[in-house]
């Protein structure tokens, strides 16, 4: 249980750092910053996993880049994990905005590792914003390996996953 707890209080000191920085960028003139939700989809090696979570983009104005941040929380049929990811996302066009994306994440399940996307953004109106998310994540953990002779050896597995994600996000501050 102290390990949970540990890993709950590193994402909640991740997450206040982070909004205290994006906090102090409303300052700075010309910004813009999205909030959005989204629902995601997660098949993986036979199991359906399913996520809820949040959008925070921050980019300056008329850039080709955001910087952002979507925590979630992974859902399966007997736990839940949070996932606080940080990415850059490259802009590519104007009213069908075609974004790949680059970043590394952490999970409260001791689980970290980076993530590729690609994201595609329809503008609904001047205020809210629809978005689909497809990204490869790339999961690394510590794990055991027990010798014959009753040695153990700690060693680094992996494992990679796609998911698919919906939503909606709203521009703040314009």
């Amino acid at each position: 249980m102290t390990k949970l707890n540990t890993y709950f209080k590193k994402a909640f000191s991740t997450i206040r750092l982070m909004s205290l920085l994006l906090s102090m960028s409303f300052y700075a003139h010309s910004q813009e910053f999205n909030v959005g939700l989204n629902l995601g989809y997660w098949p993986c090696q036979g199991s359906n996993y399913y996520s809820v979570g949040g959008n925070f983009e921050f980019r300056p104005k008329h850039a080709y880049f955001s910087i952002n941040t979507d925590p979630f929380v992974l859902f399966d049929k007997t736990y839940a994990t949070f996932t606080e990811p940080i990415y850059l996302k490259l802009i590519i066009g104007e009213k069908l905005r075609i974004c790949p994306s680059a970043g590394g994440f952490v999970r409260t399940s001791g689980n970290y590792g980076w993530l590729l996307g690609i994201h595609i953004e329809y503008p609904i109106n001047q205020k809210f914003i629809f978005f689909s998310k497809n990204e490869l994540y790339a999961d690394h953990w510590k794990d055991t390996y027990y010798g014959h002779f009753g040695e153990n050896y700690a060693y680094i597995n992996q494992g990679r996953s796609l998911m698919f994600s919906v939503g909606v996000k709203m521009k703040w501050k314009k």
